[in-house]
């Protein structure tokens, strides 16, 4: 828990994560880092990737470095640590009229990287293989997360010959009873096998895909953070930590406090690099102002419905916290005092 570590010491012992610490977690996570610029190459600008860190290096950028988009807010499983479950807006599916808006606006704006992921479970989506086959023609390099327990061989073909170019597994310790604790209604041995149909067809089909297990770490699993990521490995390309983090300040066990939690504004990155898109078309400010603001829908910007992208990425609002973070007024960024930021 040096200095390259995004991990600290409280008083009291147990690690502190701090999120903020960009060159500490560039430095912990190395090798997937190396990886991704590697297999980024050529598809995204040298200038996105720095922006993607470290923003304020740069001038605002004429667009955003990503896009990611929520197909569904649904979920099949129910982490104990994730708002999925607590269903704090309103579920749905992205319908056809939205994705249609989406992809045709992405591929006009230019937006170089497109992340399939938010509150819910992707591949859930009824018309998931169609829909990010399409999005693997709108921009030229296209992620994903997931929980993996639904990848079947439709779902795998969609996603490498998309092509898919970064796909990430979030997955629980790597003992069966742990991660069915952590992942309720998963099912240890399906991921194994699902991963195992993955790995099998990426070498059939040689596909580009670079296939990532991110690792959620717990504070009582950091003698063992080695071994989780050894054993995860044997099943993607790499494997890095996610740490769990209290986001609920006290009602949950076994996670990191971090160090946002008296009340600081940290130096955040997303309004300077990403759009969110929900599964209905409306466009926070950020992936966690529902969590700061206590409104369902977070502080919402602009609607695809409503707007363009390029309007919303030019909005007022979207100006002033980009100027907040980057010059450390806290007055312009009203709803980040205590947030984790990213």
């Amino acid at each position: 828990m040096g200095l390259l570590s995004p991990l600290s010491k409280s008083q009291s012992g147990v690690p502190v994560f701090d999120n903020t610490k960009r060159v500490a977690r560039l430095a912990d996570r190395f090798l997937y880092y190396s990886k991704v610029a590697w297999s980024a190459l050529g598809r995204i600008p040298p200038r996105v990737m720095i922006c993607s860190h470290f923003p304020w290096l740069l001038p605002d950028g004429p667009r955003p470095a990503s896009i990611t988009v929520e197909f569904t807010n649904y979920c099949n499983l129910q982490c104990p640590y994730c708002t999925s479950p607590l269903g704090l807006r309103p579920r749905g599916f992205m319908s056809e009229s939205t994705f249609e808006k989406l992809y045709f606006q992405i591929e006009e704006f230019a937006v170089p990287r497109v992340r399939i992921v938010g509150n819910g479970e992707s591949t859930l989506h009824p018309r998931f293989a169609q829909m990010v086959k399409a999005l693997g023609k709108s921009a030229p390099y296209l992620q994903m997360v997931t929980n993996g327990q639904k990848l079947n061989e439709e779902k795998i073909e969609a996603i490498l010959t998309a092509p898919v170019r970064l796909l990430e597994i979030s997955v629980d310790s790597n003992q069966k009873e742990e991660y069915e604790a952590s992942r309720i209604g998963g099912n240890f041995e399906r991921l194994i096998a699902n991963l195992a149909l993955l790995r099998h067809m990426k070498q059939k089909m040689r596909a580009p895909v670079l296939v990532n297990i991110r690792a959620m770490i717990r504070p009582s699993q950091i003698p063992h953070q080695r071994e989780i990521l050894s054993f995860w490995r044997r099943h993607a390309d790499t494997a890095m930590p996610q740490y769990v983090l209290d986001y609920a300040k006290g009602n949950l066990t076994d996670v990191f406090p971090h160090n946002q939690l008296a009340g600081l504004v940290p130096r955040c990155t997303y309004p300077s690099r990403v759009l969110v898109v929900h599964w209905n078309g409306k466009i926070p400010i950020c992936e966690v102002s529902q969590r700061q603001t206590g409104v369902s829908d977070g502080l919402v910007v602009g609607n695809l419905h409503e707007n363009t992208l390029r309007e919303i990425w030019h909005a007022s609002v979207f100006r002033q916290y980009r100027e907040g973070h980057k010059t450390r007024n806290a007055s312009l960024t009203p709803i980040c005092k205590g947030c984790v930021g990213a």
